[in-house]
């Protein structure tokens, strides 16, 4: 399991999606805001998942960038999925991650694209709460 210093610093992270060309804030750092999720993605659950810095190891934009756009190209391939530009940052700024918001997909395709883009964590918003995922011991993901 994560330590409680790195989930409490996913739990102050502000998620946004980004849907016509305009970004929207699902997650302010301490409140969330399921209103705001767009009709398209109906009752489903929405995750947010990443390419960048596997294993919370930090790489170079170009590497990240690179990553993502791989990663975006498996979430295509899940031919029932969709997807929104998302990104996480740190309150104060000082961090950003890029990633996808994807939904009408299984959390299963979501455990996999986290490991096969080595992430020890990602997020799922429902339609009641935010909750984070992290990746344990066992190889897991469970909600922490």
């Amino acid at each position: 399991m994560q330590d409680q210093a790195l989930l409490e610093t996913w739990r102050k992270s502000v998620l946004e999606i980004q849907r016509f060309c305009k970004w929207v804030v699902l997650w302010d750092g301490a409140s969330y805001h399921p209103e705001r999720i767009p009709d398209e993605v109906g009752r489903e659950d929405l995750y947010i998942v990443t390419a960048y810095n596997p294993e919370s190891k930090p790489l170079s934009d170009q590497e990240n960038r690179d990553r993502d756009r791989r990663l975006f190209a498996q979430i295509s391939s899940i031919g029932s999925a969709g997807s929104f530009v998302s990104v996480g940052r740190s309150l104060s700024g000082s961090h950003t991650e890029y990633g996808y918001a994807i939904y009408k997909v299984a959390k299963n395709d979501v455990d996999r694209l986290a490991r096969e883009f080595g992430q020890i964590g990602y997020y799922r918003l429902t339609a009641k709460a935010m909750e984070i995922f992290a990746l344990t011991d066992d190889g897991q993901f469970e909600r922490v």
